[in-house]
């Protein structure tokens, strides 16, 4: 197995930072115009429903991205820490 260092661990864990602050302004920006989606401009019933998903969809998606990557985080930091402690096996 390729050895790492805690500078790997870093660099993973800023690339997850900015995955994380781009899936927060996602999910701002449509929740704070969620209205462009559920008020969709169409006498369509169908394209109403469509706008209305597609939001739905892209908040799901910003939500779930962004519970992920804290996910990814706590586990890097779980194991930058027992790096630390000497308590990983890196060969």
């Amino acid at each position: 197995m390729k050895k790492f260092n805690l500078d790997q661990v870093e660099d993973t864990n800023i690339t997850l930072d900015t995955v994380k602050g781009l899936a927060q302004t996602i999910n701002d920006l449509v929740e704070n115009d969620i209205a462009l989606f559920s008020e969709y401009p169409s006498d369509d019933e169908g394209e109403k429903w469509q706008a209305k998903r597609l939001g739905s969809k892209l908040l799901a998606l910003a939500t779930a991205t962004i519970n992920t990557t804290e996910k990814a985080q706590n586990q890097i930091e779980l194991i930058a820490s027992e790096l630390l402690k000497g308590g990983v096996n890196n060969d």
